[in-house]
């Protein structure tokens, strides 16, 4: 152990804190906190034995820094917004960044709507969810089964709009309807959501027979529509608990160093979402747990429960109850059931977990299978692990730009996706512009010695690919793989190949080849979009 790492393990402070161990080059490998920072270092280079993940992140320790905090907490919330903006290899990476959906019911305004919501959730609405799916199908069912309106400014305009005269609003912007029965839509809305379906059917019903009896047979059509929209509705909502409680349920798989989390949404007793996280073994199943929690709740903040179920008891248990206290200003609970319904329910989340490893397993079978075979079809010397895909897209020469999308190991690797806005051509050049956009992408990472990929599509035909090669005599860049798939018979163009490569149309390698080619393109419409939207010009 090299001397200045020896001091500085020495001299630790026996404070509250975090600590960032970083490797020769000054990355940082992990971050980790502690209530005594001294106590807690010296236990990586004691002589007592670890497992092979820690002894392997101990050897390749150079340098250690040190942030005293006042508490604990404190520690925990720096810890996970360090981990967040680091990425350190040895720490659970928490890859989806994405605020869940909610359904909002705007219940501050006068006349409430329903929206969809995620981040910043307000405190003087109505909130449902967590959803891990779109609720946007659900969100326009609601609105014209109760007859609320979508128009977007919180104050009634002036007159009424087209949905109205369809049916899918009441109209009380001209008072066809007054506030009283706007607000029991409103209501029956709310308790709809809250899953007392039942007896919101029964009331639309008692209504209906009341309107039919009083021979308000328009009033008594328009209940019998809401029963008819409805009953599907309510048959989707899954209760599973008996009291009507927000619960999360962490279920667990672990095998072949791989480590899956599944995560059971329970809202009012109704289960909304299900979701699922895969990670490499880097560390203990419980101290991975623990990291889960505190990086998942911290991305998820506006979505804490009030009590979380968990698959064994947590080391950190006390102080996870306090934070997320904190943060949800009510009281959250942490346990593991040894009983009961909450102990199925842990059950079934767990083999949720388990489902999730053996699909991820063989969704990677299939993806290496797939780029095994592209490199046997396309005669490549090595696997094609890291393959990138451009696109153009312009219309009539404006708003022109490119894209491009990198695929690793078959899948989308969209954190390394970039779009290039054209800034040398004028007018319809596809050739011209894809010269830029090959030019400026690998110039970079020539220049920032940064490795080229394994693959390079083009989309477009033999033309398009001889640009390329172009580019890549001017850059002195030798020796890199590069076809282009052309549109129309789906031909594979080589370099120093007068003829295309024609592959079957259900070809594992084909496939993959259209998926990259389809994603750029996707992604070059739109960033297209985009700028037109927002009426630049070139």
């Amino acid at each position: 152990m090299i001397t200045m790492l020896k001091e500085k393990i020495t001299n630790a402070p026996k404070h509250p804190g975090i600590y960032l161990m970083k490797d020769k080059n000054k990355n940082i490998i992990y971050i980790g906190k502690a209530k005594n920072l001294k106590n807690r270092i010296k236990s990586y280079f004691s002589e007592t034995q670890k497992d092979p993940k820690t002894e392997k992140m101990v050897s390749l320790i150079e340098d250690i820094e040190f942030i005293i905090t006042n508490t604990e907490k404190e520690a925990l919330i720096l810890e996970a917004e360090l981990v967040r903006k680091n990425r350190p290899k040895y720490n659970i990476e928490l890859k989806d960044d994405k605020a869940y959906p909610y359904i909002t019911i705007t219940t501050s305004d006068p006349y409430p709507r329903i929206i969809i919501s995620r981040r910043k959730l307000s405190k003087d609405d109505t909130h449902f969810g967590p959803y891990t799916n779109s609720v946007m199908n659900t969100v326009s069912l609601i609105r014209n089964i109760f007859r609320i309106r979508d128009c977007r400014p919180k104050t009634l305009p002036k007159k009424v709009c087209l949905s109205y005269h369809m049916k899918r609003c009441n109209g009380p912007c001209e008072d066809h309807t007054s506030h009283k029965d706007y607000m029991t839509s409103i209501d029956l809305a709310i308790r709809f959501l809250k899953g007392d379906t039942k007896d919101v059917i029964r009331e639309i019903e008692t209504n209906m027979k009341q309107a039919s009896k009083n021979h308000e047979f328009e009033s008594a059509a328009i209940y019998r529509d809401q029963l008819t929209q409805l009953r599907p509705l309510s048959d989707r909502q899954t209760v599973i608990l008996k009291k009507k409680n927000d619960v999360d349920i962490i279920g667990h798989h672990a095998e072949n160093e791989k480590v899956v989390f599944n995560i059971l949404i329970i809202r009012n007793g109704t289960l909304t979402a299900s979701r699922h996280y895969t990670f490499n073994k880097i560390a203990e199943d419980q101290e991975m747990l623990e990291s889960f929690i505190q990086q998942y709740y911290f991305r998820h903040n506006e979505s804490i429960p009030n009590e979380i179920l968990t698959p064994y008891d947590l080391k950190e248990k006390q102080l996870m109850e306090e934070w997320l206290s904190d943060i949800k200003g009510k009281k959250v609970t942490i346990h593991t059931p040894k009983k009961g319904e909450k102990l199925k329910l842990l059950e079934m989340s767990d083999k949720n977990a388990k489902e999730a490893y053996t699909t991820k397993i063989a969704q990677d079978k299939e993806d290496k299978a797939r780029t095994e075979t592209l490199k046997t079809a396309l005669n490549l010397k090595k696997q094609p692990r890291i393959i990138e895909g451009f696109d153009i897209s312009t219309i009539g020469g404006r708003h022109s730009v490119g894209s491009m999308v990198q695929f690793k190991d078959g899948r989308p690797n969209k954190k390394n996706y970039r779009r290039f806005r054209i800034q040398t051509v004028t007018g319809i050049d596809d050739f011209a512009m894809m010269r830029e956009v090959i030019r400026r992408r690998y110039k970079r990472l020539k220049d920032e010695n940064t490795p080229m990929p394994d693959l390079i599509l083009i989309d477009g035909g033999k033309g398009q690919l001889n640009i390329a090669l172009q580019v890549f005599k001017e850059l002195n860049i030798r020796n890199q793989p590069i076809i282009s798939l052309a549109k129309k018979e789906e031909e594979i163009y080589l370099p120093n190949r007068s003829n295309p490569i024609i592959l079957e149309k259900d070809s594992k390698a084909l496939l993959l080849l259209r998926h990259i080619r389809d994603e750029s393109h996707r992604f070059a419409i739109g960033y297209h979009k985009m700028l037109r939207k927002k009426g630049f010009e070139k």
